[in-house]
């Protein structure tokens, strides 16, 4: 019985798809662009460099988000009032639409 609940979850783990992907992160804004119709909707690329004090990336266990992905990417934030230059944490999640801040 152990036999069949164990290799019962192990084929629902490998049916498992993500249909999102994210990462924990603490970083600096490198750049911000901005939309005229809408100023509350921003654009953002992150300076990842995981070598400077405060900085963090931590993928998700299941559905993990590679910083390599990430890099050179621009980042939707629905209620911008980023600089360049701030430090800015949260989660970034990878969906069919893009990047988000969340």
């Amino acid at each position: 019985m152990k036999f069949f609940i164990a290799l019962s979850m192990l084929f629902s783990m490998s049916s498992f798809a993500c249909s999102t992907y994210e990462a924990q992160f603490s970083s600096v804004v490198k750049q911000v662009l901005t939309n005229v119709d809408d100023p509350y909707f921003c654009l953002i690329k992150l300076d990842i460099n995981l070598s400077q004090a405060g900085q963090s990336w931590q993928p998700h266990m299941m559905c993990p988000l590679d910083v390599e992905f990430v890099l050179d990417q621009y980042i939707s934030v629905k209620h911008c009032g980023f600089k360049t230059g701030d430090k800015i944490s949260g989660y970034i999640l990878k969906t069919e639409n893009g990047l988000e801040l969340e």
